[in-house]
């Protein structure tokens, strides 16, 4: 099975969209219960921005001459990628580009200051101008103008605006300075995001750290668990489970560790029953066998053909118990045997002049030397050979070193098996339904059997179909044992 999204990134985009979403349910909840609104977002160094903007177009305003004030804005426009006007108390639009405010923004066009705050403002910003003159980087302590932003229409525009110390006209009127845009950012004018995307980089960076090692030992239990539930699934009953945790994982680890331990004593009682059956059948087939033979020799001509019979079924009891002892032995072979050093490619000839010895087999076979246990691989090469004798024709034999292995692999094309029953072809008893024929098929241990003489070797065995038709059995097995 592939592998999919780890647990650590799920469970930090869980932590991530349960961020955000809190972070939406406290901004809504301040503006329905306090009605705030966009002003909030000018306290910070946006609204600075603004302020700064504000003053350097009042002051390079106030040295020009009226008709020179849309050309001085539209600079601004170009500059900022946002579009700048300048407003009366009345919210009519005087100089910049061409807006028609919305209503709901006419009430904060309203300049609210007297005219003796607004002269007393403007005479600050002459006499800061002066003192800047002379010190560049003396900070200014005027007081701050009034600044407002607004979302409006659909789809949305943004405006921001500051009240500015300039007037317009004969009259003097008040002026207010707006900019507008189509994104919430302005441009980076109104809203700076590389703050924002900092602070939230940062919160899922810290929480990735402190999560780390809470999820990590999940993550490391989970995956123990899993190699273990694989390795008992494929019959070894040994493998165990640390049980160091004390929560519901250590429980698991517990349960899969008595799990192991249950079904390997139950296979073992299992596999010394069938041995020990095997075993005592032995005897009385082998003394129906000898009654059998001397019933043959007084027997008369008619009754010969019912008597080949009855010999035709013992023998074929008597293979089946041969290769049922043969199967329980194979698992005790590593104590049975020690490894020997020999060459593959003499072995495969023993073993294909024993099988197929009137059959021409096409051999790519190099000539390597294997410390391993010869008898065990000799059985699994015989009964592997034998079934590619019975079921198919055009067989070959390859062999060759990979890495620190060696592989060897029989071919046929034969009609092979149906591709849903390769998992199953190792397993014990288990035969496809077309060689569940007597006279075709085996008692389905034959390759159980090759499974088990591997495995005592160090090695894997394992099937595949050969195209266009037929059967690849490939065995790897360790060069040294």
């Amino acid at each position: 099975m592939t592998q999919g999204i780890p647990i650590y990134v799920k469970v930090l985009a869980w932590l991530g969209i349960n961020v955000l979403l809190l972070t939406l349910l406290v901004i809504g909840f301040l503006r329905l219960q306090f009605h705030m609104s966009l002003d909030w977002m000018l306290f910070g160094p946006a609204g600075e921005g603004i302020s700064m903007i504000g003053e350097q177009i009042t002051a390079e305003l106030s040295y020009l001459d009226e008709k020179e004030w849309p050309s001085a804005l539209e600079q601004y426009d170009h500059q900022y990628g946002v579009s700048f006007a300048l407003f009366n108390n009345h919210g009519s639009h005087v100089v910049g580009s061409v807006l028609q405010a919305p209503k709901d923004l006419m009430p904060k066009l309203t300049d609210k200051r007297s005219a003796r705050e607004r002269e007393s403002q403007t005479r600050h910003l002459s006499s800061s101008k002066a003192r800047r003159d002379q010190d560049q980087n003396r900070p200014s302590d005027a007081p701050p103008k009034p600044r407002f932003m607004q979302r409006t229409g659909n789809p949305a525009r943004y405006w921001a605006g500051i009240h500015l110390n300039l007037t317009y006209g004969q009259e003097a009127q008040p002026l207010t300075l707006l900019m507008v845009s189509d994104s919430i950012t302005g441009g980076g004018l109104f809203v700076d995001l590389w703050p924002w995307l900092s602070l939230g980089c940062a919160c899922l960076l810290i929480s990735a750290f402190l999560w780390l090692p809470f999820v990590r030992s999940l993550t490391r239990s989970i995956h123990q668990l899993n190699r273990a539930a694989h390795t008992i699934a494929h019959g070894r009953f040994e493998e165990r489970v640390s049980e160091n945790r004390k929560d519901e994982l250590g429980e698991l680890a517990t349960s899969v560790n008595a799990m192991a331990g249950q079904l390997g004593d139950y296979v073992r009682q299992q596999r010394r029953i069938t041995a020990d059956v095997a075993h005592e059948l032995c005897s009385p087939i082998a003394r129906m066998q000898m009654a059998l033979g001397i019933v043959e020799q007084r027997s008369t001509a008619d009754q010969t053909t019912y008597l080949k019979k009855l010999d035709g079924e013992l023998q074929h009891m008597a293979k089946l118990v041969e290769e049922v002892l043969a199967f329980s032995k194979a698992e005790t072979l590593p104590e049975r045997e020690a490894p020997e050093r020999f060459h593959l490619r003499q072995l495969i000839h023993e073993v294909m002049n024993r099988e197929a010895p009137d059959i021409e087999i096409r051999l790519e076979v190099d000539d390597l030397e294997i410390h391993t246990l010869r008898s065990a691989l000799n059985r699994a090469l015989g009964n592997v050979l034998r079934n590619a004798v019975r079921y198919a024709s055009n067989i070959e034999i390859k062999a060759g070193a990979q890495n620190d292995h060696v592989y060897i692999q029989i071919l046929d094309q034969g009609p092979g098996v149906p591709p849903e029953t390769l998992p199953r072809l190792f397993q014990p008893f288990y035969r496809p339904e077309a060689a569940r024929g007597r006279n075709t098929g085996g008692s389905g241990l034959g390759l159980a059997i090759v499974k088990r003489c591997i495995e005592a070797c160090g090695g894997t065995v394992a099937a595949r179909l050969h195209q266009p038709t037929g059967l690849v059995i490939e065995m790897l097995i360790p060069k040294l044992l």
